[in-house]
């Protein structure tokens, strides 16, 4: 299940839930001050509250239906055009989502809230039909009336940044993040460094540099920004400078320091320093931060040069840490198995495996899903009486 989506779909619900809601209020005031006496069993009434029953029942179809018949007995109820709009764009029916919010921004004396919403609603129609340079127009439509819109923003960020603009990418998430005051310097040094790469393709060199190494002021464990910039400084033979910018995401990103491993052998091998590139690789996979791909990788390179102990070691000190991990103890009973040390190998899996069984769950509730390793009688998490089985 798309979860990313799912949410998506509820914010959406939410968000016509509450303007359908205002507009009951207001209908509803309206009457209170019109007539002593209200008319429930009024149509237009009637296929609204149907509309909001329906959007609460997560049936968004039928919802369409009750609010299309509430339009079409109150064609002045713009709130209810939005929502339509909003339902129809989230089924997949763009068309008739520009048709309404276009509808909406033709009528004459509407408010500016009013009119604001329909123009996001209209460039968010545009983006999701695939019609980037509408959509972009109409997302500077809403920031032209608002500045500060956020969901414009943020959706003209996204749109430049998924067509490759990287400039205009950069612009929109800085005016983003001056209005929100919620800085993205992960989102940020990625869009620097890909507006480096676009220099190094026109063989400005030295500029896409200096823009790694900005890349790399904003977001330090920027690894990618790390990684080119040291790339770039081996390709015009600084490969001291090299080695310090591979060595330095040791410190602010260890996590994925094993993906520099390559490069980092490539410069020493430059100097015919294999011994300094050991000591380095050595000190970083021993390290109480040390990933598993980290060891794994230095146990391969001890393997390939013969130090099946220095291996195994190596091996043995990452179970120690993370007793379980399959990858690990995988990697360690191969070595033992090829030198027939049978009690060890024996040791190793089973002590794997205990680790593992001891953080499996053993039951789930029929109810809702919830697992446990200890079985209640009551559910924690749905109330629901006797529904644990075990898996």
């Amino acid at each position: 299940m798309d979860f990313s989506h799912l949410a998506g779909w509820w914010a959406l619900l939410l968000t016509v839930g509450v303007i359908l809601f205002s507009t009951g209020h207001r209908m509803g005031r309206r009457q209170d001050s019109a007539s002593p006496q209200p008319e429930p069993g009024n149509p237009h009434n009637v296929f609204y509250f149907q509309g909001m029953n329906f959007l609460l029942a997560d049936q968004p179809d039928k919802a369409i239906e009750a609010l299309v018949q509430a339009v079409r007995l109150n064609s002045e109820t713009v709130e209810i055009y939005l929502s339509l709009g909003s339902l129809f764009r989230a089924r997949g029916e763009v068309g008739r989502a520009i048709r309404i919010h276009q509808t909406i921004i033709a009528r004459p004396n509407l408010s500016l809230g009013i009119r604001t919403a329909a123009l996001y609603g209209l460039a968010e129609d545009f983006r999701q039909g695939g019609f980037v340079d509408r959509a972009v127009a109409a997302y500077r439509q809403v920031l032209e009336v608002d500045p500060h819109h956020q969901q414009a923003l943020a959706g003209l960020q996204m749109l430049h940044e998924r067509e490759g603009c990287w400039e205009r990418a950069l612009e929109a998430l800085k005016r983003l993040e001056q209005v929100s005051g919620k800085p993205d310097p992960r989102r940020e040094a990625h869009l620097r460094l890909k507006q480096g790469l676009e220099l190094a393709r026109k063989g400005e060199t030295g500029r896409a540099e200096e823009t790694y190494r900005t890349a790399l002021r904003i977001h330090p464990g920027c690894v990618e920004a790390g990684r080119l910039l040291g790339e770039a400084q081996l390709a015009r033979g600084d490969v001291p400078g090299a080695i310090a910018s591979f060595v330095h995401l040791n410190q602010t990103r260890p996590s994925h320091f094993f993906l520099l491993v390559e490069p980092l052998g490539r410069a020493y091998d430059l100097l015919d320093d294999r011994e300094g590139f050991e000591r380095c690789l050595n000190d970083a996979a021993t390290a109480p931060t040390a990933p598993t791909q980290l060891m794994v990788r230095w146990s391969r390179l001890l393997e390939e040069r013969g130090d099946l102990e220095g291996a195994a070691r190596v091996l043995r000190q990452g179970l120690a840490r993370k007793p379980g991990s399959a990858v690990l103890a995988d990697r360690l009973i191969d070595l033992l198995a090829r030198r027939e040390d049978w009690p060890q190998t024996v040791a190793v899996a089973r002590g794997c495996l205990e680790h593992i069984t001891a953080q499996q769950h053993a039951f789930q509730c029929g109810q809702c899903g919830f697992k446990s390793r200890d079985i209640y009688w009551k559910c924690p998490q749905c109330h629901h009486w006797d529904t644990m089985e075990p898996l």
